[in-house]
């Protein structure tokens, strides 16, 4: 049985957010400041960062460019974040259950060290956590802090920085690639090479919350999961599929990646797919929403 954990959500968002908003909403940092490095854990290889909501409670959020808003996991949220009973949201992600049911809280201040939020909108899913109670994870965030700042991680280095999005400039020394922000995910245009010389093009999103390698949706596969290997869990429940092996993946025609495992499920979404942190976890990586641009350099072992 795998192990592994993937994340995908979009919600819409009760405000809008952009790259050049002027107003005091949103996460930003001290204008004295230029970036902000924070220390991280990983779990299952995904990124897991402190946070402080409303100056009071903690709680440990992974990092996920699949969703859009901050969601916390847990009945306890309902008595420390003041949610509105009569605003439930409905959202899907991944796996073969029911969809989950959350409840608005709006006007939250929320903080990682000194990366603030103001009026930030949250949702609570009070009967469900999607991570072990042993990985001490609350939640996840997302598109929120991602398109206030050029974010750079390195998860052997256990450290992210942050830095404003719109003065940043592209590292040195590392591999540029263009992103493209489709309904908030980051995609780049890439082909895979299952058999040689035969090339599929397909978007591929960049997805930190999926602790899989890459993960390919098609409407090609049988409904019938009795002989289908259980792949992981998502939102929705575990999700089942099967696994074959990629001779490449070109991401931009520019990263190459050889012989790649590929967890393959039945979805709605035909030939999507993304790459999660269990390849991602190889390479310091910067993603850059405003700009359009996602940076990559291999670390050393």
């Amino acid at each position: 049985m795998k192990s592994f954990l993937t994340v995908f959500l979009l919600i819409l968002s009760p405000h809008v957010s952009t790259c050049f908003s002027g107003t005091r909403a949103g996460f930003y940092m001290p204008d004295s400041l230029r970036e902000i490095s924070v220390p991280i854990r990983t779990c299952q290889d995904l990124i897991v960062l402190p946070v402080i909501i409303n100056d009071t409670v903690q709680v440990n959020l992974v990092l996920d460019t699949g969703c859009r808003n901050l969601v916390l996991f847990g009945d306890r949220f309902r008595r420390t974040v003041s949610t509105a009973a009569d605003k439930t949201i409905n959202f899907s992600g991944l796996g073969e259950g029911t969809p989950l049911k959350g409840q608005l809280s709006i006007n939250n201040k929320v903080s990682i060290e000194a990366i603030l939020g103001e009026r930030i909108p949250i949702i609570v899913v009070p009967d469900q956590n999607l991570f072990r109670s042993r990985d001490h994870i609350d939640g996840i965030i997302g598109y929120d802090i991602f398109i206030k700042f050029e974010i750079e991680f390195q998860p052997r280095a256990g450290m992210i920085t942050f830095r404003a999005a719109q003065s940043a400039v592209e590292p040195v020394g590392y591999l540029r690639l263009p992103l493209r922000i489709d309904d908030s995910r980051p995609i780049v245009q890439s082909t895979i090479e299952f058999e040689k010389n035969k090339l599929h093009t397909v978007d591929v999103m960049i997805d930190t919350g999926s602790s899989l390698g890459l993960l390919l949706k098609t409407t090609e596969m049988s409904e019938d999961n009795t002989s289908a290997q259980l792949i992981g869990r998502g939102l929705n429940g575990i999700f089942h599929g099967s696994e074959i092996i990629a001779h490449k993946l070109v991401l931009d025609n520019n990263l190459v990646l050889k012989h790649v495992s590929v967890a393959v499920v039945s979805s709605p979404w035909h030939h999507h797919a993304s790459i999660g942190m269990q390849l991602l976890k190889e390479y310091a990586v910067v993603l850059n929403y405003c700009k359009a641009y996602m940076c990559v350099k291999k670390i050393s072992r």
